[in-house]
């Protein structure tokens, strides 16, 4: 019992917590504050639809981190203008394997490999350190996934079905994102019906680089993605 609990909790935190959302608010925007608390302490405006990427909960309000003019901003929003992206309609895993996963349903199918990192394949810088070397750019990029070591795994494709409509995510969308996590609830897919769109994400690290990847899909052609640094 005292298992089932611990499971109960951790589950609801880690739904709660750490995840995509959407600006939705009735008057078309919404406030980002300096603290969480009403006052003369706004510093930006998000439009609805706005991605965002909440953190933790203090007041009635979500800490956030979102992208504007290409550039990465914090601050606080109203719990009650977010929308998370998990509570869009679910599209279920059916098939999930150590380096595959497929999700389905009606006319959306999304497959997704990994595949091993091969170092000879790759352009690797280090930083040297006192007592050691830190990688710090792969082919000449940053990258998202490990801290400052080798990684193990890489993104093989992300191969999209929309209806008739067959097509993969271009290699620039997640040629820099490192150890992605096919265990269940770590990828997931979600569909938002009244704007037409799929919502891709995954919550990857291997333990000390995790970060949490969007990748948005609407009409039928790859849109944009979001990454965040997770915990």
């Amino acid at each position: 019992m005292r298992q089932t609990l611990i499971l109960i909790f951790f589950l609801t935190f880690q739904n709660a917590f750490g995840q995509f959302g959407l600006i939705q608010d009735n008057e078309g925007f919404v406030n980002v504050r300096k603290t969480a608390m009403s006052g003369n302490n706004i510093l930006d405006t998000l439009a609805n639809n706005h991605i965002v990427y909440c953190l933790w909960p203090e007041n009635d309000y979500y800490e956030v981190d979102y992208e504007k003019f290409q550039h990465s901003h914090s601050g606080f929003v109203h719990s009650s203008r977010v929308k998370f992206l998990s509570e869009f309609d679910s599209i279920p895993t059916k098939l999930q394997t150590k380096d595959k996963v497929i999700f389905q349903k009606d006319f959306v199918k999304v497959t997704i490999t990994k595949v091993p990192f091969i170092i000879e394949n790759n352009k690797l810088e280090y930083r040297k350190e006192v007592q050691s070397s830190v990688l710090i750019k792969i082919n000449d990029k940053e990258y998202w996934g490990t801290d400052g070591d080798v990684p193990k795994y890489q993104y093989g494709q992300v191969t999209i079905e929309w209806g008739d409509k067959i097509f993969d995510l271009p290699k620039e969308s997640f040629e820099d994102l490192f150890e992605p996590n096919f265990k269940q609830s770590y990828t997931t897919v979600s569909f938002d019906k009244g704007n037409n769109t799929l919502y891709i994400i995954g919550e990857n690290s291997d333990g000390a680089g995790a970060y949490s990847i969007l990748w948005i899909i609407y009409n039928g052609n790859y849109k944009s993605r979001h990454i965040a640094h997770g915990f």
